[in-house]
């Protein structure tokens, strides 16, 4: 698969680095490249993001003057205010825009031969609600929805919401490599949260049973619990067979993960109930309902 044309540009660009200018490639990470650099806001600190950017940048660009680049050239990028910001603010299009290009699909739950179509924006609308964010403070990635648990979103009384919620991933959408591109959006929390606290069990044990590339498979890193909870939350992705794991979660492109985290807010967590209407109509027998999970 071939990325999209309109979508290619945003992997290239120019920068100003130690007084010329350079021509700088960026590449779409996998989540299970970056889920151990992702920080809460009080642990940023300069000493720590002195590690964690250049960290970032080695494993964000592709290339620089069409070389590849290794760490000490990351760690210089970082240091060069200028060429670290334009890096930076490089990062914050190429994943915005490319978390947004998935598809939604809601089921009505009266007849199940329809679906609204939606994308995270249209959502948005239909919620009157803001998307979780990417990027904070427009520097850092943000930390995902997904990290903690959170309450349910209310719902106003007999509600009728989707039966089912399904998605297209951005990545195929974009053209992107990747493992999987549909699957269908359950619940993280459901049974009280025994499905996630199995999933620990099964897939985070103790630090001395843990095989090698797992040490940050820990609840102490919030990285791998919104991977493990995203893990837990699909009911299916498409060429996948049997439970779907941490590690292909781990597989996805970041802009995928970002995209499903967001879907994942709005389905589940957002409240409804300040909104007069649901938010569509089904197109077959007329019902309608919230797209978002009951």
């Amino acid at each position: 698969m071939t990325m999209d044309a309109k979508f290619e540009s945003l992997l290239h660009g120019r920068i100003q680095f130690q007084g010329s200018e350079s021509q700088v490639v960026l590449r779409i990470p996998r989540i299970g490249e970056l889920f151990g650099l992702l920080l809460e806001a009080h642990l940023r600190t300069p000493e720590r993001m002195s590690v964690m950017f250049p960290a970032e940048f080695k494993r964000l660009v592709e290339s620089l003057n069409r070389q590849p680049i290794g760490i000490e050239q990351a760690r210089a990028l970082y240091a060069d205010a200028q060429s670290a910001g334009q890096i930076v603010a490089g990062r914050n299009r190429l994943f915005e825009v490319l978390a947004e290009q998935g598809r939604i699909f809601a089921r009505c739950p009266r007849c199940s031969n329809w679906e609204a179509e939606l994308s995270i924006i249209a959502l948005t609308v239909a919620l009157k609600a803001g998307p979780w964010p990417i990027v904070d403070e427009r520097m850092f990635l943000a930390m995902p929805s997904l990290a903690k648990r959170r309450s349910k979103g209310a719902r106003p009384p007999r509600a009728v919401c989707a039966s089912r919620i399904r998605f297209e991933l951005p990545s195929r959408i974009a053209g992107l490599p990747a493992e999987v591109g549909t699957g269908i959006l359950g619940d993280a929390d459901r049974n009280n949260g025994a499905a996630e606290l199995a999933a620990w069990q099964e897939w985070a044990p103790a630090r001395s049973e843990r095989e090698a590339g797992r040490e940050q498979w820990r609840a102490d890193v919030p990285g791998f619990q919104a991977v493990l909870r995203l893990a837990v939350a699909l009911d299916q992705l498409d060429g996948i067979s049997g439970i779907i794991t941490p590690e292909v979660v781990l597989r996805m492109p970041i802009t995928d993960f970002y995209f499903l985290d967001n879907l994942y807010y709005l389905a589940h967590n957002v409240d409804v109930t300040g909104n007069r209407e649901p938010g569509v109509k089904c197109g077959e027998c007329a019902q309608t309902f919230w797209p978002v999970a009951g």
